[in-house]
């Protein structure tokens, strides 16, 4: 392509749509997904975890400790023995 025919074609794609509408066209789960969750430790002792996916290390001091946790490690930290998650939080 040459001569902006790929821009071009982005105008024609969206013509007729408002950048507005566009963006309103989200739907209100994906506007306001959570970027945090809160886990707590219902283990015997103390417990640290290192994620393998953001490299943050979740230190777990007593039984009952609750500790804010990046979303991109609920998967993992789900999985976790003795760990529950307790409440979704976001960021504003």
């Amino acid at each position: 392509m040459c001569c902006g025919a790929k821009s071009r074609s982005n105008v024609i794609a969206n013509r007729g749509i408002p950048a507005p509408a566009r963006a309103a066209s989200l739907s209100v789960s994906q506007r306001s997904a959570p970027t945090q969750v809160q886990f707590e430790y219902v283990g015997k002792t103390k417990m640290t975890v290192l994620s393998p996916i953001t490299g943050i290390r979740y230190q777990f001091d007593s039984p009952g400790a609750q500790v804010v946790v990046d979303v991109r490690d609920q998967g993992m930290m789900i999985h976790v023995p003795d760990l529950r998650p307790v409440r979704f939080t976001r960021n504003v």
